[in-house]
């Protein structure tokens, strides 16, 4: 390979490196968004749910410690 095709590669490598970058960015602004509506809407039914059962947040306790046992989160 000829000097020249070899920097026009390397110049070519570099631009997709940060066209990847970019895209990686991207990417991970979306999820913290997703991941944020995905919180405010747990936020919002535990407070319902709060709001029309009285016992909730002691029953909520109580499931969650079994759920956290018996359920990979890793299979849901």
């Amino acid at each position: 390979m000829r000097e020249g095709e070899i920097e026009n590669q390397f110049k070519r490598l570099q631009q997709e490196i940060a066209l990847a970058g970019e895209e990686l960015e991207s990417l991970k602004r979306i999820q913290r968004a997703e991941t944020d509506a995905l919180r405010l809407e747990v936020e919002t039914l535990r407070r319902c749910l709060g709001r029309l059962h009285p016992k909730f947040e002691d029953c909520f306790g109580t499931v969650r410690t079994e759920v956290m046992q018996e359920i990979d989160p890793q299979r849901l």
